[in-house]
C-alpha cells in the first residue's frame, strides 16, 4: 500500500494541514486507490498557530520507498521554531531520507512555509520552488541555490514541489493525486469536496482536464467526464445529448455558460492534450497516435494540430524529447 505521510512542526497553520489531509484522505474514502495517510513528526503532540491542540502525532518513518508521498506542512515561521529541536530533528530526517545516491525517489512536497524546512535540508538546491508571497525573499535569501518563483499557486521540479501560502496546498494535493492516480481521479475528488480547479494568470497552463471545472453544475461534470471517457464520441449526435436526457441544442447553449466553450471545443483540447502526452512519453507513430487521441483519420489529426501548434508534431516530439534529456 502507499503511504503519505506529512509532517508536522509545532506552529503548524491548520488549513495548511487540513487541506492537503482532506484530499488524499479522500482518494481512499471513494475507492480510488490504497493510499495509507498518517500525520508524523518528531514529536507526539504539537500546538498549532491557532491553539489547538493536536495528539496522536506518529514518528517519523524509519522507512520510506519510492512509491511513497511526503507533505511537509508550513507552520509559524518565527525565529524561535526554526531554532529548535524539533525542526533540526526534522530537518535531519528529511536529510538523512532523501539526499545521497541511495535516496529513494520519493515525492516530497511543502506547503507554505514548508519549504523553509526543504531547503534546511538540502532539498532544494538546483530546484525551482516557491512559498508564501510574504516569504518570497526571505527564502531567496536563506537558499540561495534555490530558484525560488512567485506569483504561483504550486511549482514541481522533479520529485520536489512546493506551494504558495495555506489554501494552495489543496490546489497542490489535488494535482498530486492527479500525478499519482490519475486525472479523472482527481477530479473526483475535488467534487467530492466542492473544490474548484484555481490558478494563478502568470501559472503554466493548466491540463484542458482542469480547465472549464471551476463551475457548480452536476449536469455538465457528467459531460465532461463522458468526454473524456470516450474521445471518439460525436458530442453533435442526439444520442449523445439524449443520454443525458436534454436535446443537442440545449447542451450546447448550458454547456457554453458554464465553461466558456461548446462540448467540441473542450473535447478537442482534450484530443490535442492526449495527442501531447502521446508525442512525448511514447514512440507511437503519428498515425497511432492521432486514433488513441480519438480523430478520426490522421488527416483530421493534421488539420487540427496545425491550427494549435507552430511545429508539426515530429519536431513537437524532438524538442520536447531533447528538454527532457
Amino acid at each position: 500500500m502507499r503511504s503519505a505521510y506529512l509532517l508536522v512542526l509545532p506552529g503548524v497553520h491548520l488549513l495548511d494541514l487540513a487541506g492537503p489531509l482532506q484530499v488524499l484522505s479522500t482518494v481512499s474514502e471513494l475507492g480510488i486507490g490504497q493510499l495509507s495517510v498518517h500525520c508524523v513528526g518528531p514529536h507526539p503532540g504539537v500546538e498549532a498557530f491557532q491553539g489547538v491542540a493536536l495528539d496522536r502525532i506518529e514518528a517519523l518513518p524509519a522507512r520510506v520507498n519510492g512509491r511513497d508521498l511526503v507533505v511537509v506542512i508550513g507552520s509559524k515561521l518565527q525565529p524561535s521554531l526554526m531554532a529548535s529541536q524539533p525542526w533540526r530533528d526534522a530537518a535531519a530526517w528529511l536529510r538523512r531520507m532523501f539526499t545521497g545516491s541511495k535516496a529513494p525517489a520519493t515525492t516530497i512536497a511543502a506547503v507554505c512555509t514548508g519549504a523553509f524546512l526543504l531547503g534546511d535540508a538540502g532539498l532544494l538546491d538546483g530546484r525551482l520552488c516557491t512559498t508564501h508571497h510574504a516569504f518570497i525573499r526571505k527564502l531567496r535569501a536563506r537558499q540561495p541555490r534555490a530558484s525560488v518563483i512567485e506569483n504561483r499557486v504550486f511549482v514541481s521540479d522533479g520529485n520536489i514541489w512546493t506551494s504558495a501560502g495555506v489554501a494552495s496546498g489543496i490546489d497542490m494535493a489535488l494535482r498530486l493525486v492527479a500525478e499519482i492516480f490519475g486525472d479523472e481521479a482527481a477530479i473526483r475528488v475535488a467534487r467530492e469536496n466542492v473544490v474548484p480547479f484555481r490558478r494563478f494568470s502568470n501559472d503554466p497552463r493548466l491540463d484542458p482536464q482542469y480547465q472549464s471545472r471551476s463551475h457548480g453544475n452536476q449536469l455538465i461534470h457528467a459531460v465532461q467526464d463522458a468526454i473524456s471517457r470516450n474521445l471518439e464520441a460525436s458530442v453533435s449526435d442526439p444520442r449523445f445529448a439524449r443520454a443525458f436526457a436534454i436535446s443537442v441544442r440545449h447542451l450546447s447553449r448550458v454547456f457554453l455558460e458554464e465553461t466558456g466553450l461548446t462540448p467540441k471545443q473542450y473535447q478537442l483540447a482534450l484530443r490535442m492534450a492526449r495527442a501531447r502526452k502521446l508525442l512525448t512519453a511514447s514512440n507511437l507513430s503519428v498515425e497511432e497516435i492521432s486514433l488513441k487521441s480519438g480523430f478520426s483519420s490522421v488527416q483530421a489529426f493534421r488539420s487540427c494540430w496545425n491550427k494549435i501548434e507552430p511545429m508539426p508534431p515530429s519536431r513537437y516530439r524532438a524538442s520536447n524529447s531533447a528538454e527532457k534529456t
